[in-house]
């Protein structure tokens, strides 16, 4: 390293002796990322994006949820919107919308607002819809003819 040179950049490192100093970088964006082959084991909370690559067992609660198809879950994680690619064991919460991709493997419990699935992804264990649902009942073609001439009808009187 060249004594005469003062200028360093935001993200360089400072050498001091033997020890090795780093500036901390801002993350104002409030974002998690779990590299592929990282592995953490713990709580993860208030994060507004979190994109998982590798592997987290533990909690996560997260606005924004990807668990890449490398990725790998085990444990509780809520969010608002989440989409799995990947491996989930565990409890899923999701407030708005959930994605699960065909690569996905998913066992465990699955609260949903709206859910997407598409052809070919695993899911093993209990799905329950978060909010009102609405029933209906399949109406035959007969019912139908039969309240269209009733409707006619009375707009012709």
């Amino acid at each position: 390293m060249d004594e005469n040179n003062t200028d360093m950049d935001e993200n360089s490192t400072d050498s001091v002796g033997d020890e090795i100093q780093s500036t901390p970088i801002d993350n104002d964006a409030k974002a998690v990322n779990i590299g592929s082959g990282v592995r953490v084991d713990g709580r993860i909370e208030g994060a507004e994006t979190s994109d998982i690559s590798g592997t987290l067992t533990g909690t996560l609660k997260s606005s924004n949820i990807n668990i890449n198809s490398k990725g790998a879950f085990s444990g509780d994680m809520s969010g608002q919107e989440i989409t799995i690619s990947g491996s989930v064991d565990g409890e899923i919460n999701s407030e708005d919308y959930l994605i699960v991709n065909n690569s996905a493997n998913i066992k465990g419990v699955i609260e949903y607002a709206s859910l997407q699935v598409s052809y070919g992804a695993r899911i093993q264990g209990t799905l329950r819809h978060r909010g009102s649902v609405q029933s209906y009942s399949p109406v035959s073609t007969d019912e139908v003819k039969e309240d269209e001439i009733n409707e006619n009808q009375e707009v012709d009187q």
